[in-house]
């Protein structure tokens, strides 16, 4: 007999709320498969693929979805990225808990999703920066975004889309992507991005990196001002 549900961490969560009703997903580097798993028996989405690079994480997640009932819907594949996942097979895909750069790599890599009915779900670890640059000049946009606290880090995802030309970004974009103010993790991921800001900025002082100290105090500023209302200032 199939245990009961159990509840996403608010981290993938965030994942969760992305995906789309009814869609077909793949996760790429699914570890226990706890995303799909959720996804398929609170009936978000009828089937699953679950991969991964190494063939570990996928014992753990067969062992998943038989303990929640899920194993006739879910089906686990060996893949480095989406080099072993077919453009048929997937609608949304979730790539979440890797870094920024290698998150782009795949997408780089992937031609079919280049395709505007497809849907990226992306949660990177790192370089986020990098990742929303490297979309954008791809042809993807991001489409929203959300934040969340989850065991004392904060973290955010967000879904993308294939364009085909280059989306309209504001000077913000590559630090808070679409996140909207208003909401309290919100700020608090922007106080994140302000701190590591405020360190490349004594950098800057001391003529290291590629931005002047003044790019960077205006790119302050204008986080400050949109983001850090007084209800939500730390």
């Amino acid at each position: 007999m199939a245990r009961p549900l159990f509840q996403l961490s608010p981290r993938l969560a965030l994942c969760a709320k992305l995906v789309r009703e009814g869609s077909t997903l793949c996760d790429v580097g699914t570890d226990h498969a706890y995303l799909p798993i959720y996804l398929l028996k609170s009936g978000k989405i009828l089937c699953a693929i679950a991969s991964d690079i190494n063939s570990g994480p996928l014992a753990a997640a067969e062992k998943n979805a038989e303990k929640y009932g899920a194993e006739g819907n879910l089906i686990l594949r060996l893949s480095d990225g989406l080099r072993e996942i077919g453009e048929q097979e997937a609608d949304d895909i979730v790539i979440a808990g890797m870094g920024g750069e290698l998150i782009l790599r795949i997408v780089s890599d992937t031609p079919w999703l280049q395709d505007s009915k497809k849907r990226l779900i992306l949660q990177p670890m790192s370089s986020m920066e990098e990742l929303r640059i490297g979309l954008r000049d791809l042809g993807f946009a991001v489409l929203e975004e959300h934040a969340a606290e989850d065991a004392g880090k904060i973290y955010s995802a967000f879904s993308a889309a294939f364009l085909g030309t280059t989306p309209e970004t504001d000077e913000l974009y590559p630090y808070l992507g679409k996140l909207q103010p208003g909401e309290e993790a919100v700020a608090q991921y922007a106080e994140k991005i302000l701190r590591e800001l405020r360190n490349r900025l004594k950098g800057a002082e001391r003529g290291k990196g590629e931005q002047s100290p003044e790019e960077l105090k205006q790119i302050i500023q204008s986080i400050e001002a949109r983001y850090l209302s007084q209800e939500y200032r730390t």
